[in-house]
């Protein structure tokens, strides 16, 4: 098996008898245990009167088997273990995973294995869950992917599989005259969960031998027909599907124009990648491209090649671009654009150089891979276990094992006008139809004979050129030897008034990789709401002139970013270190030759006022929480306040502005990985001067939290477009101590899974039900959520209350064993040692921002929940959140299924956010 010289893991690949095809993962520092189980079955699967009867199998198998009956066992024991789980239903695949800590694997392989051998689909629990899949139908009915996705559904080949709807609700998965759902489900399970087309990982610190053992003990009995899948024999798309435009109506004022071309499964030519290879040349961002010329032309603001839908028979590829209100008018010549570069990738783009090129990238990127999360590399290996071949398993998304310019030229034959289809997404179009289950309203008429001439007879356009060479790819790869420090926490290396430099080498990933943090604070970038969209401007204005030259560095494998925060603005470089410096320079050249233009000013502008506006029509909790965070961070204000601030702004106020900014500010960088002292040191010299750091008197901005101080409960309704209602709680710590971390933080995850299924599971309120830990401004906090189709907020609020209530009660009953494992399960997950670099880099950054300067507020926080008793966490229920004593917000909104139900009457509304802000202190 090919795997990366960085990678310590040991592999080995097996068959069972009752041919189940297993990759166990031997990795002695794994912080914890997990496995991933694919079927290949999914929604393709579904009978044509049971559409949805997958995803609603992948519901039921959590929910009791014959040797562990309890509904919500499986999560219970999850969350006691520090671990997680979930699982996915895809059009050809199912696939379930979960981890935890090592000790407690066996047993959680053991309730796993049990889902594919003895599920019980008992049938009350058949009943809810049906409810819980409507509820998630419901969830995202006006969720634009899923709307888009079901007019895709209904313009393909109606024979094809990829027509049938995914998600199910209670009108397909009902009970029926002459069968029961329950029975069917059986049926569809003895038929299609078949060992013959399975692949199970299974990764540990376990040696390979004992997690063998586990897949014999637990695995072996999975029953195998023996079949393989029934092949797909109708094609995607037909004569009658290509060569048409197609027209949608969005909920969120988006204009999205995408080609997309269909093609049979290229799956066999993974070791080629032929088609990266043309997205790599028609997706780029650099000079002369397709992306440049039309955003000169002000037609477009963004562009991605190479995405589209899958399968076993099929293969799409598309070219997708947002467009501004003037591309809504160029559509046909946008069209011809890209045509124009398809032309010269053809006449010109097929040089082996080329393919060398992004091979050498994607082979840097295999052999200094860092590990990820246990979770995330048993998900990502199931599903190359049943794609590539055994040798390619961990290597397969990384090789390109040959330039065949033949099978190139073949595919880049499919990107023509006559085997296009070409979907425009804008509100305001002319619409005929209107698609089933998400009431989509679209158009589908022919492309006009014009059309099709003006896009076949392409000439080259001089404006369009090909990637030069890039000089960002590295050559020196290997790390700089350490120095004898290196293990130290991160070392203080400049401390000037306005500039602080902190450096550490990285001595443990041993990769040439580096991340380094620019935080620059400003008390003017956040004085009033319209400084701070303001700021927000000249970030977008910046990493758009960045972009161009910026692009070949990406490809190179390294990245930058910058975003606002609530003090100002931060530049972040990550990946590979040798040629970050010349990144830098470039980022600053670019920052020091800065210029409005008027009209790119207009279209981001546009741009961010859409994007805020289209967060009205978010999904009613995620407005919750943006609301939340609005009225308790002075400097993050919601998105209604952004937008009127926006609304008014020109762009000749910016370079005044950046002036004002710049004249007082405070710099913090961090310099991290693969990086010596002296080139950090030189480093900083380079940012001093670019932003004229002279003893600057002034130090960091503040970062103020609304306090709630002990007013009760407080109410804040916010109108959500949406017949869902939902409701948010947030309780809040006035002290930042190790100690209050730890309460509020273990109370959260004492929580989450009795509440989980208790609201959602048995009470069936709704799809997204959940608690969670919410630190804002360093001060813990405490949230409880629930969105719901059934249930208006007054309801949502007793049923929490009653929760809250009685959950003093559940702490006590836990023994002594559960709650000790419960508290072991929580110190596993903080205690967990970073997975690379990258993360390492992201936790060190925080704890500057924290000041927490001797890098030790983890172990502070450990010691506190080791000392954390029973009594302590009753206390803090009885105390701090039973609603009787509560000083908590509670957030909500109405859904339009509610309207006619008794408004929430509890606590005092917040009338005025303004008098709600002044008065906490």
């Amino acid at each position: 098996m090919h795997i990366s010289p960085n990678d310590p893991k040991k592999y080995r690949y097996l068959t069972l008898p009752n041919a189940l095809k297993v990759l166990l993962v031997h990795d002695e520092d794994a912080p914890r245990s997990a496995a991933a189980l694919t079927v290949n079955v999914g929604h393709f699967d579904d009978p044509i009167d049971r559409q949805g009867m997958a995803h609603f199998l992948e519901h039921m198998l959590f929910l009791g088997t014959e040797k562990y009956p309890k509904v919500g066992d499986f999560q219970t024991f999850i969350n006691r273990s520090g671990g997680s789980n979930n699982a996915w239903t895809g059009t050809e695949n199912t696939t379930f995973f979960f981890e935890v800590s090592p000790h407690a694997f066996e047993e959680g392989l053991d309730r796993f294995g049990q889902f594919f051998t003895a599920p019980l689909f008992n049938e009350e629990a058949v009943d809810k869950e049906r409810q819980a899949v409507d509820s998630e139908y419901k969830l995202k009915i006006k969720d634009d992917v899923r709307r888009l996705y079901q007019v895709h559904k209904e313009t393909i080949n109606p024979d094809h599989p990829f027509a049938k709807f995914s998600v199910g609700d209670l009108t397909t998965l009902d009970d029926r005259n002459d069968s029961s759902v329950r029975d069917e489900l059986l049926s569809f399970y003895h038929t299609h969960y078949s060992a013959s087309v399975m692949g199970l990982v299974l990764l540990g610190p376990q040696s390979l031998d004992e997690l063998e053992q586990f897949t014999h003990e637990f695995f072996s009995h999975i029953s195998s027909n023996g079949q393989p899948r029934p092949e797909i024999t109708a094609p995607l798309v037909t004569n009658n599907e290509t060569g048409r435009f197609i027209k949608i109506e969005p909920i969120k004022e988006v204009r999205k124009l995408t080609l997309s071309f269909t093609m049979p499964s290229i799956d066999q030519y993974y070791s080629q990648k032929p088609l990266s290879y043309i997205a790599h040349l028609l997706g780029n961002e650099g000079q002369g491209s397709l992306m440049s010329l039309l955003k000169k032309q002000g037609y477009i603001n963004t562009l991605a090649a190479g995405g589209g839908v899958s399968g076993s028979n099929f293969r799409e590829f598309t070219v997708s671009l947002n467009l501004t209100p003037k591309g809504l008018e160029h559509i046909d010549d946008i069209v011809t654009s890209v045509f124009q570069y398809i032309e010269l990738i053809k006449t010109q783009g097929l040089n082996e150089w080329r393919y060398k090129e992004k091979r050498s990238v994607l082979e840097f990127a295999f052999r200094y891979q860092e590990k990820s999360r246990p979770l995330d590399t048993v998900s990502y290996l199931v599903m190359n276990l049943l794609h590539y071949s055994p040798d390619d398993i961990v290597y397969g998304d990384y090789m390109m094992a040959g330039y065949d310019e033949a099978l190139i030229t073949s595919l880049l034959d499919y990107l023509k006008p006559d085997n296009m289809r070409l979907v425009l997404v804008a509100q305001g179009q002319e619409y005929d139809r209107i698609a089933q289950w998400y009431h989509t309203p679209y158009s589908v008429t022919k492309f006009t004979p014009a059309q099709v001439e003006q896009w076949q007879q392409v000439a080259l356009n001089p404006a369009l050129s090909l990637p030069e060479q890039n000089p960002f790819i590295c050559e020196n790869l290997d790390p700089h030897p350490l120095v004898d420090e290196a293990g130290n926490p991160p070392q203080l290396i400049q401390d000037l008034p306005g500039f602080r430099l902190w450096y550490k080498q990285e001595h443990e990933f041993r990769v040439p990789k580096g991340v380094v943090y620019v935080a620059i604070d400003s008390p003017h970038a956040v004085s009033s709401p319209r400084n701070i969209v303001k700021t927000r401007l000249c970030v977008e204005m910046l990493l758009e002139a960045i972009n161009e030259s910026a692009y070949p560095a990406e490809i190179a494998g390294m990245s930058y970013n910058l975003y606002a925060h609530q003090g100002g603005v931060t530049l972040q470089l990550s990946g590979f270190s040798e040629k970050q410096p010349l990144l830098m320079k470039l980022l600053l050249d670019k920052f020091a030759n800065r210029n409005f233009d008027p009209e790119r000013f207009r279209n981001i502008k546009a741009q961010m006022l859409r994007n805020w506006r289209n967060a009205a029509e978010d999904k009613p909790i995620s407005q919750l929480f943006n609301e939340l965070t609005g009225l308790l961070q002075p400097n993050n204000p919601p998105y209604p306040t952004l937008i009127e601030a926006l609304e008014s702004i020109e762009v000749d106020e910016l370079p005044a502005f950046v002036e004002a900014m710049f004249a007082e500010l405070h710099i913090d960088t961090f310099v991290y990985g693969n990086w010596l002292k002296e080139d950090a040191l030189a480093l900083a010299e380079v940012l001093k001067d670019a932003f004229r750091v002279t003893d600057q008197l002034y130090g960091e901005a503040q970062r103020p939290l609304v306090r709630l101080g002990q007013r009760g409960t407080m109410t804040h309704e916010i109108s959500c477009n949406h017949a869902d209602s939902a409701i948010l709680m947030y309780y809040q710590s006035r002290e930042t101590t190790p100690r209050k971390i730890a309460i509020y933080t273990l109370a959260n995850h004492l929580m989450s899974t009795t509440f989980f299924h208790e609201l959602r599971t048995k009470q069936q309120l709704g799809y997204m039900v959940g608690t969670a830990n919410l630190p804002l401004n360093r001060h813990p906090g405490l949230i409880l959520y629930i969105q719901s189709p059934v249930a208006a907020p007054s309801q949502l609020t007793e049923a929490i209350d009653d929760f809250t209530n009685a959950f003093a009660l559940v702490l006590l009953e836990l023994n002594e064993a559960q709650w000790q494992a419960s508290k072991q399960g929580l110190i596993a997950q903080i205690a967990e040692p970073d997975t690379n670099l990258r993360t390492r880099a992201q936790r060190l950054w925080v704890s500057i921002g924290n000041k927490d300067e001797h890098f030790n507020q983890r172990q502070k926080v450990i010691t506190a929940l080791e000392d954390l008793s029973r009594a302590d966490m009753v206390r803090f229920i009885v105390d701090i959140v039973k609603p009787r004593t509560a000083n908590r917000v509670v957030m909500h909104c109405q859904g339009q299924a509610h309207a006619n139900l008794e408004p929430l009457d509890i606590g005092k509304p917040i009338e005025s956010v303004d008098d709600f802000k002044r008065d906490a202190r």
